[in-house]
């Protein structure tokens, strides 16, 4: 957008025209698009889950090239976001629209320590690989969700359905 109107300050103008949503599957956002909106809240993604699974595994791999980027992926019946490995992490739930199932799943590379609150099964200092545990139909017992991990790990909600 600052291309379209040179001469004036390029901050300015992404203020001016802040997009309400951003689309895509952001594999060609240019890196000085990426830095500037990676300080939004969120970005959701629908329609990223229920279709191809080589899609799906696409959208999921999004998620670990914009680690820095909160970036939610959305279909009809769940949600999932990354959990990077380098915070603690504090999930709000909200259990009008999510819940109760939900589950961690390591991504990128084994977990050999990843501890969970706020879980009907929580998990102490737990190690999670594929072909070993994976945390899969859990239940989100409280609001407040928190995780620590030494790994990167997938959070997925289920979404309730609502007439």
């Amino acid at each position: 957008m600052p291309e379209l109107l040179p001469g004036e300050d390029p901050d300015e103008i992404r203020e001016r025209y802040k997009p309400d949503a951003i689309k895509g599957d952001m594999d060609s956002i240019r890196p000085e698009v990426k830095e500037y909106y990676s300080n939004l809240l969120c970005i959701l993604v629908l329609g990223a889950l229920g279709g191809r699974f080589d899609h799906e595994m696409g959208n999921i791999n999004v998620l670990y090239h914009f680690s820095s980027i909160r970036i939610v992926l959305l279909s009809d019946d769940s949600s999932i976001f990354l959990l990077p490995k380098a915070h603690s992490h504090e999930i709000r739930v909200d259990p009008s629209i999510e819940g109760p199932h939900c589950g961690l799943i390591p991504m990128g590379a084994p977990s050999s320590s990843t501890t969970t609150t706020g879980l009907r099964w929580n998990l102490d200092n737990t190690s999670m690989s594929y072909g070993g545990l994976v945390s899969t139909s859990n239940i989100v017992d409280e609001e407040k969700v928190t995780v620590t991990s030494d790994s990167d790990l997938i959070w997925t909600i289920s979404l309730r359905k609502h007439a």
